[in-house]
């Protein structure tokens, strides 16, 4: 049980109260921005357990950035694997310069070489290729649960007059992966870009959030012991911080976007259908990057087997969680890269899982019954034109490769209940079909529609009216290349330069990427993509259409904001087909019906295969 009978008490407020004030806090009368009357002073933000001083201050966009911000405590020894607690009190004044990344490890299978991969020998430099950048997304400290803040001068200097809306980014990775430094010096995850492109009307927050097994681990001793998918309570923690604390830099609580790319846009996706979409999520608006996440559903199967294996990495087994609380930090390390290590190429270990509570059941699978949180005022959700490339591995050459690639992915009765064989048909083997060509493009259009754009697709039926769909399709389409626009920044601080440097020198897209990045921002202030989106440009923004029903209709998306080389138009969508988006759905609810998981008030009917059994023997 948690940590000890002992300590049940003391535990019980940890896991339901996600911030609760510890002694020492700072008076009020103390929190906020303060200025030291000396030359070239940065300011203060007090809070009330510590005071950070801003890092650096951006003379040509006139915006201040605070650092490393704790906004949970050390989630080590008895705090791993619930919801994140208060930080204590600090004394000193911070400059930010401490705040590691949390832990994470590497995706095995990542195809850098596009459709070189399938060439002969491809794979395997491939995957030699692949792991000269894991040095990158290796490392970092559990204790990681850091924000940061970039603020418009005005705001700072006169936080009484101002309620600013609020941006809260969370990064993508796979679950397993990244984090708000990752790419440090290059602009990706820096708030300046969004915050000058706002015209200095927006905060933007970027945040750590923990990741695979320290945020992810799930099954039923997690559920019993501890809490599952702890990643998102630790996302949770940063817009409670909003709510708590965003008042003292001029910001408006009432005014909050959260935006993510792949993990992050997934992560999204699970804070709107959180406890059926019961939960506030604490943001009225949202903008979803290629909402991806790899579903995961057998609770007391695959899910309790994980849990196991990372244990018995960690030189647990048998312990439970009360053992991986007191093991160092070097065994639970690498168990964590072990457990990542055995996925299937290409695929991953451990991400979102079903656990009966915050996640009950898969998350298109609570769109599809209507349970998702409808507080939401307007959101955005895109995909690029080539979400699969990058993770089609080469070594599935074979129809009955990629039946073995099925297998591993799915847990054992799913096969069993001819759900697999259902699939095979629906993406039919290259013998005795003309459907495909390739293996890869096989491969390819299964891992589209399996992790990426079906969820796109779901979520605009879901929310209907209240999204504007786009594509991003500029060369070459693939997985997280909206990034750069996303973070365009006109001057951008080098270390390694005297002053800000040009970075339209470094991109070469520097119009097209303002015009873009115009659409997210305008949504971040109005609720919509088109009241200050840049329409004297060049390329100029277009008007963009919010989504209605009838779009949705057919087979291919109509409508759909397309940003391309040359600019912005508006076109017919074909990477979200309508009867693969329905066949994906129906493998979710058949999956989820045959294990028994399906809440009973929820339970998404399925055809795809006989089942007799009730949808609902093993939720609780």
């Amino acid at each position: 049980m948690l940590f000890s009978y002992l300590f049940l008490g003391l535990w019980s407020i940890l896991l339901h109260c996600t911030y609760c004030r510890p002694a020492g806090d700072a008076p009020p009368s103390s929190l906020g921005i303060k200025f030291v009357e000396r030359d070239n002073s940065l300011p203060t933000l007090t809070l009330p357990y510590g005071t950070w001083r801003a890092a650096k201050y951006n003379h040509n966009a006139d915006i201040y950035t605070f650092k490393n911000i704790r906004f949970g405590a050390p989630p080590i020894g008895d705090l791993r694997w619930v919801k994140p607690a208060q930080p204590s009190f600090e004394v000193e004044i911070q400059d930010g310069s401490y705040g590691p990344s949390c832990i994470q490890t590497s995706i095995q299978g990542v195809n850098v070489l596009g459709p070189g991969n399938n060439l002969p020998f491809g794979s395997d430099l491939n995957q030699f290729l692949a792991g000269l950048a894991t040095p990158l997304f290796e490392g970092g400290s559990e204790d990681c649960l850091f924000l940061d803040l970039y603020v418009p001068g005005k705001a700072v200097r006169d936080p009484n007059n101002h309620k600013l809306p609020v941006v809260v980014w969370l990064y993508g990775g796979a679950y397993v992966l990244g984090s708000k430094d990752a790419f440090n010096p290059l602009p990706f995850y820096d708030g300046t870009g969004p915050v000058q492109q706002s015209d200095d009307n927006i905060i933007f927050i970027t945040s750590n959030y923990r990741l695979g097994a320290y945020g992810f681990l799930a099954g039923t001793t997690m559920e019993s012991e501890g809490v599952p998918n702890a990643g998102f309570w630790d996302q949770r923690a940063v817009f409670q911080w909003v709510q708590d604390h965003i008042s003292l830099v001029g910001g408006d609580k009432t005014q909050v976007s959260a935006w993510g790319e792949s993990a992050g846009a997934g992560s999204i996706l699970h804070h709107l259908t959180a406890y059926g979409g019961t939960l506030d999520p604490l943001f009225k608006r949202a903008v979803l990057q290629s909402p991806a996440y790899q579903l995961m559903w057998d609770r007391h199967g695959a899910q309790e087997e994980v849990f196991n294996n990372f244990t018995e990495f960690a030189g647990c087994a048998g312990g439970g969680l009360g053992c991986l609380r007191a093991a160092s930090s070097e065994a639970l390390k690498e168990a964590n890269e072990k457990l990542q290590e055995d996925a299937p190429l290409g695929s991953f270990a451990i991400g979102p899982a079903t656990d009966g509570s915050f996640v009950r059941q898969m998350a298109i699978l609570e769109l599809a019954s209507g349970n998702s949180w409808q507080g939401l005022e307007s959101m955005i959700v895109s995909h690029v034109r080539d979400e699969a490339e990058l993770f089609v591995d080469g070594h599935i050459q074979t129809d009955n490769e990629f039946s073995e690639f099925l297998k591993e992915v799915f847990p054992r009765y799913t096969a069993e209940a001819g759900i697999n064989r259902a699939i095979e048909q629906f993406y039919p083997p290259l013998s005795g079909s003309n459907k495909y060509d390739t293996q890869a493009t096989r491969v390819k259009d299964f891992v589209r529609d399996f992790s990426f754009t079906c969820n796109a697709r779901i979520l605009n039926e879901a929310y209907g009216s209240k999204t504007f769909k786009m594509q991003y399709s500029v060369t070459p389409g693939w997985h997280a290349m909206d990034l750069l626009p996303t973070f365009y920044n006109g001057y951008l601080d080098l270390d390694i330069f005297s002053d800000s440097v040009p970075f339209p020198v470094l991109l070469g897209f520097g119009g097209y990427a303002q015009a873009y990045q115009s659409y997210l921002t305008s949504h971040a202030r109005f609720g919509n993509p088109n009241k200050s989106s840049k329409k004297i440009n060049l390329p100029p923004a277009i008007a963009w259409p919010q989504t209605k029903f009838s779009d949705l209709d057919g087979e291919h998306v109509q409508n759909v904001l397309n940003a391309w080389d040359l600019g912005f138009s508006i076109v017919t969508d074909e990477q979200m087909p309508k009867s693969h988006c329905d066949f994906i759905l129906q493998v979710a609810a058949a999956v989820t019906n045959a294990g028994g998981y399906a809440p009973s008030d929820a339970v998404v009917e399925q055809s795809i295969v006989d089942l007799s059994d009730d949808p609902s023997r093993n939720f609780d």
